[in-house]
């Protein structure tokens, strides 16, 4: 539907530009509301609230002697949840007025009731600005919302009520991944079913080299509850991959509580890479895991400074049906020494993990970080966390401790700069060792990044990102490659093996407002990524020299402002050969590098036995 005002709307924005101007302090009524000191625009802004009038103003009910003041109520609340495009919005060219409408038909609106359930206060509760600054952070961080406003009017009777202005971004897509961080693959997805926020999804895609076909579905709204639910079932060369969660988050700073459950099994191959012919050839390793987790979490302290204790119960199960490495079709040779992985033990057991984590943080809403133009909330302050998890005797095959380390922290630095860095840290201490206690399946991964601007609003942004990662002493299949998968973008998916390996990039990113910056907005970037890895403990690994890319790309995002970002990069070798012939091609969502970014690598995930953890309940981050 055209997003243009109603008559009672236009109406209203009169009476409030009456309010606040100058005559309203001459005028025999009472105002229709107090703007405080919002300017013209501003106040008819806030139109959506009804005006007041002395015969059906409200009067809150009188509160208890409590010896303190009462504290100001929420009248009304009004929902303004706008579709991809504002048709009338003089923000749009008026060239493309039939393509906006189009855009609106062919998509469905979020239905009110959805973002209202998404609101951490309701009609007749006490006032708090910090409810209504979480609320409008949990609605951009839902993936079916492009931007959200949460703003309060003041009315003659003391009372507030309250606007919410949403514009929905464009959420059936058709996404394609190769190339840098992701293997090729074909995603159909819609994230707001008819209006509802459900998730559901199709998808192909090749996984550590090996075809994957699968779906899933997913709500934050299960049953009109907050439970975010998810469940997703896909079929492997050697079997099945099925999950599912029910996750009952921390909605706020100020929510208290959190929940988790969680079941996978994962029937796959691990892709090992093995030196032969002078290059390095791809060999299959079968793996079979099962894990399940449920536990709670307490938050203690205020807003700013919280305290996190949980307790759960974790359960891994991990077998594998042969030692031996395979070629992918079987009629290639095996690699020198058969293939055999030592070292390699079935897992199973069962803990009990006790959670802990410190939390002080503050959230500030920046624009043109990763998103081409859109708004994002960034996290500064600093998030620890620790997890404990001892395995439980007559339930696990396994006598150890594990030890899981989080640690998060961003700030503003002087001259323009938001630095941040993630550090996660997991190991076992073994008990069963005839040598005595060890420490093995050590796992580590540190992220560091850094966006510097000459000005606030300038279109021109500076990018530094560095990644290091690692295994040591590791019983469960471990490697890590380096390459365009690693994020040298210039280089082919897999050039060298090892189990240590450290990539960065510097990347200058543009917003160029052209050619039709009210239709969709385009970014550039120009980047040199580097990296290097060691052989470590991985009995087919070797050390590489410095490899350095050079290249450069596009960014575009639709509708404006979205935050979603669809990208397409070219690059190619710099060191230790130049090669600008040699040309790479990656493309696929969301940045490359960046703070968005510095998520698990994905080859430390697969070998990962990480106990749950309280970073897993907080939310929006």
């Amino acid at each position: 539907m055209p997003q243009t005002r109603s008559p009672l709307r236009l109406a209203l924005a009169a009476a409030a530009l009456a309010a606040c101007g100058p005559a309203a302090a001459h005028a025999q009524q009472p105002p229709v509301r107090e703007c405080g000191s919002a300017g013209v625009r501003e106040c008819a802004d806030a139109v959506l609230a009804p005006a007041s009038s002395a015969s059906d103003t409200t009067i809150p009910a009188a509160a208890p002697d409590t010896g303190r003041a009462p504290c100001p109520r929420i009248g009304s609340i009004f929902i303004d949840n706008n579709s991809v495009f504002r048709v009338g919005d003089p923000g749009l060219d008026p060239r493309f007025t039939r393509a906006y409408r189009l855009a609106n038909r062919l998509h469905v609106r979020t239905r009110e009731a959805v973002i209202r359930r998404e609101l951490l206060f309701a009609e007749g509760d006490c006032y708090r600005p910090d409810r209504l600054e979480d609320s409008e952070r949990i609605l951009r961080s839902t993936g079916y919302l492009a931007d959200a406003d949460v703003f309060s009017v003041r009315q003659p009777d003391g009372t507030y009520d309250v606007i919410v202005e949403t514009r929905d971004e464009w959420s059936t897509r058709l996404e394609a991944t190769a190339g840098s961080g992701q293997g090729p693959g074909v995603e159909l997805r819609e994230d707001n079913l008819l209006g509802r926020g459900v998730r559901v999804a199709a998808y192909w895609r090749e996984q550590q080299g090996e075809r994957v076909y699968g779906a899933r579905v997913g709500t934050g709204q299960l049953f009109g509850t907050h439970i975010d639910a998810e469940a997703s079932l896909a079929h492997t060369p050697v079997g099945i991959s099925a999950s599912e969660r029910l996750v009952w988050p921390f909605r706020g700073e100020a929510a208290r509580w959190a929940g988790r459950e969680a079941l996978v099994r994962d029937e796959r191959n691990f892709e090992y890479f093995v030196p032969m012919d002078g290059g390095l050839r791809r060999r299959l390793f079968p793996v079979e895991r099962t894990a399940f987790d449920f536990g709670a979490v307490r938050r203690l302290g205020r807003r700013g400074r919280l305290t996190l204790l949980g307790l759960a119960l974790a359960g891994e199960r991990r077998s594998f049906p042969q030692d031996t490495l395979t070629p992918p079709e079987g009629s290639e040779p095996l690699p020198p020494g058969g293939g055999f992985i030592p070292g390699l033990e079935p897992v199973s057991n069962v803990r009990a993990v006790f959670l802990a984590g410190q939390r002080n943080v503050t959230f500030d809403r920046r624009r043109a970080l990763d998103a081409v133009r859109g708004a994002e909330d960034v996290e500064l302050g600093a998030d620890l966390e620790v997890a404990v998890g001892r395995t439980l005797g007559d339930l696990s095959s396994d006598d150890d401790l594990a030890l899981d380390f989080g640690f998060a922290a961003a700030r503003d630095l002087p001259g323009n700069v938001l630095a941040g860095t993630r550090l996660v840290l997991e190991a076992k201490r073994d008990f069963t060792g005839g040598g005595g206690q060890a420490w093995r399946d050590v796992l580590g991964q540190v992220d560091l990044w850094s966006y510097w601007r000459p000005a606030a609003d300038s279109r021109h942004t500076l990018v530094f990102a560095a990644r290091g990662a690692g295994g040591w002493n590791m019983r469960v299949p471990f490697q890590l490659t380096l390459g365009s998968r690693a994020g040298l973008r210039g280089f082919p998916r897999h050039l060298y093996a090892g189990q240590r390996r450290v990539v960065a990039t510097v990347e200058h990113r543009a917003y160029l407002a052209w050619p039709f910056p009210r239709l969709f907005d385009l970014g550039s970037a120009v980047f040199v990524d580097a990296g290097r890895t060691w052989a470590g403990d991985d009995p087919f690994g070797r050390g590489s020299p410095v490899l350095v890319s050079a290249g450069a790309g596009l960014r575009v995002a639709f509708p404006p402002g979205s935050r979603r970002t669809y990208r397409i990069d070219f690059a190619f070798p710099v060191a230790p050969g130049f090669r600008p012939g040699a040309v790479q091609i990656s493309i696929g969502t969301s940045q490359a590098v960046g703070r968005t970014t510095v998520e698990s690598d994905p080859q430390i995930d697969r070998s990962s036995r990480r106990p749950l953890s309280s970073s897993l309940f907080d939310y929006p981050n």
